[in-house]
């Protein structure tokens, strides 16, 4: 499957994916301080889950930005 984007439309592809990997990001680090800030063992607990469900989501867009730009090579070298 081949999809083709102008510079532009890969230009705001490659900045929305980054805007929301750092969301993710930044996502993960609230919930862990609102982790270690709980008194409650489940309260704790769920932030602690919600975290690294955060941080999965993370690793998921950065590879995915990762593959938008090998993409954006492999077509300039085309």
């Amino acid at each position: 499957m081949k999809i083709d984007f102008n510079d532009e439309q890969l230009a705001l592809l490659k900045e929305v994916v980054g805007e929301y990997a750092e969301q993710c990001y930044e996502e993960m680090l609230e919930f862990k301080r609102i982790a270690v800030e709980a008194d409650d063992k489940f309260v704790m607990d769920e932030y602690n889950a919600l975290a690294e469900s955060e941080e999965a989501r993370f690793r998921q867009v950065k590879s995915l930005g990762e593959y938008i730009a090998r993409y954006e090579e492999l077509m300039r070298n085309v």
